[in-house]
């Protein structure tokens, strides 16, 4: 039998974590720019170590806030761990059945096995999916059941997902790839029941939570139902309510099946002709809520007046004029709004985010990608500092969200600089916001402040912060920073190629 290194593609799944680390939870510092740096070796070490039967590392854990205050669990992988996971899962997503695609639109995978993102890019499908619905609306199906599976990947069970979906498409000679996917998993599970959950927040657990759903989808396809899913999005349209409480019945019987359930609270019968034409819209409205829309002809060319003036009137409306609490707020709207903002450069939503940021924890880091234009400004500065210093600030995800804004101001005061410097200091803080401190201290500290991240260093025994602080000495004297490298490179294999990136002459942070 081969080895398992030779049987797994290292080079396609490095690739493919490359591309989708962007909209993780905890973002790397660098953008793993170290990792790519190294790649050769990287992927070697990864390769022996499969072949003497790999052991992942502990994810590392952040709460994430929602939108009603609850809290989902946010993690992160090392980079070795990530390859591996992804390349497991390309392995399996070549051999398995993918749900059909006549109701299923989400994650589905691209033709070309050797793209660098795993699936189909995700407005394509998206369209496809609302176009799809208002045909089988015009078909008189006027009733609409819209749903939501809770908790969806925390509840995901790793033996329904090997025994029910995996075992029966994996050949016998593919099992030893199937045993490195339950234990990465059984690592991971954020449960204490170890064969529960998986980690959210990379196209790999997407492509895992995609199949989990097969024989539900299977099911309802078979039975004659109108039915469509978006990722744990679960729309049915029936012809009257009657169907429509049947579906229910029957979506609820497949999911207890896989140790799942429906939220109550996002499940609704809409029988009303303009309540149902509202949700599944009209081509125009599908495609002014696609991001680049209306930017894909500019070319580079700023936008015209026209549209700027446009983007305000949308943002007006949206926010009330600035007057709307942040609990009555359209989110999906107000992101349309500020991801248009940011692209236009437009300070308009500046003050009314700052005045919310209390309200807003589960935007935290929409507000990073807009407040950074703005770091510069003393006003801002001066809200995000107040707010660090609040007992608002009770979410370890907005605190380092907040600190990597005020990464892209010119320079902070020295009141500033000490809030920086007692986040780092407080061992009650998380170590992503004590990362992100440190990233903050390194570029606008001064160099006494970065010799003392020198001598913290040999204190600390989190990887992560370990890593940031490599970074944020970054700017000390030439010689005296590499004499630090010097100590620390043969500290283990990450922190050598970490410090082979760092010794280059310039270096960019997230």
């Amino acid at each position: 039998m081969k080895k398992l290194s030779s049987r797994l593609n290292l080079e396609l799944a490095w690739k493919r974590v490359r591309s989708d680390q962007y909209n993780d939870i905890v973002p790397d510092i660098l953008q793993l720019r170290d990792v790519d740096y190294d790649r050769a070796n990287t992927l070697a070490r990864v390769g022996k170590r499969l072949d003497k039967g790999y052991e992942p590392s502990e994810l590392l854990t952040i709460d994430v806030p929602k939108r009603g205050y609850t809290l989902r669990l946010g993690s992160n992988m090392v980079p070795e761990d990530r390859i591996v996971y992804q390349a497991v899962v390309d392995f399996i997503s070549g051999k398995i059945e993918e749900p059909p695609k006549e109701c299923v639109f989400s994650y589905r995978l691209d033709k070309s096995s050797t793209s660098r993102s795993m699936f189909r890019f995700w407005r394509k499908s998206w369209l496809e999916w609302r176009k799809e619905m208002r045909r089988v609306y015009k078909l008189g199906y006027r009733c609409l059941l819209r749903t939501d599976i809770a908790a969806y990947f925390e509840h995901i069970d790793h033996r329904i997902l090997r025994n029910e979906i995996l075992n029966g498409q994996i050949g016998p000679r593919s099992r030893e790839v199937l045993d490195l996917l339950g234990r990465l998993l059984q690592k991971w599970a954020p449960s204490s029941i170890k064969h529960i959950g998986i980690p959210q927040g990379c196209d790999a657990s997407s492509f895992i939570g995609n199949i989990y759903l097969i024989n539900l989808d299977k099911t309802m396809k078979r039975k004659g139902f109108k039915y469509f899913r978006y990722s744990d999005e679960i729309y049915v349209l029936t012809k009257g309510e009657r169907q429509a409480r049947e579906a229910i019945g029957q979506i609820t019987r497949e999911l207890r099946k896989l140790h799942l359930n429906l939220q109550e609270a996002k499940t609704d019968i809409i029988t009303r002709r303009e309540e149902v034409e509202k949700e599944i819209g009209t081509p125009e409205e599908d495609r002014r809520r696609d991001f680049d829309y209306e930017f894909q002809s500019l070319r580079g060319r700023k936008p015209s007046k026209e549209l700027q003036r446009k983007i305000a009137r949308a943002y007006s409306e949206v926010t009330k004029k600035g007057r709307v609490r942040a609990k009555e707020l359209e989110v999906s709207k107000f992101r349309w709004c500020i991801n248009r903002l940011i692209k236009i450069r437009s300070d308009k939503a500046v003050n009314f985010t700052l005045k919310r940021l209390r309200e807003l924890p589960f935007l935290a880091d929409l507000c990073f990608k807009y407040l950074r234009l703005f770091a510069h400004r003393k006003h801002v500065r001066n809200a995000i500092i107040d707010f660090l210093r609040s007992e608002d600030n009770i979410y370890a995800w907005q605190e380092m969200w907040l600190l990597l804004t005020l990464s892209h101001a010119r320079k902070l005061d020295e009141g500033e600089l000490q809030v920086v410097r007692d986040i780092i200091s407080d061992p009650r803080k998380h170590w992503a916001s004590r990362v992100a401190a440190i990233l903050v201290l390194g570029k606008l500290g001064d160099d006494t402040d970065r010799r003392s991240l020198t001598n913290l260093y040999w204190e600390e025994d989190n990887t992560h912060v370990k890593r940031a602080i490599a970074v944020g000495v970054h700017r000390l004297p030439k010689a005296t920073r590499d004499g630090f490298y010097s100590q620390i490179e043969n500290d283990s294999d990450d922190m050598e190629r970490l410090v082979k990136y760092l010794k280059q002459t310039n270096i960019e942070t997230i």
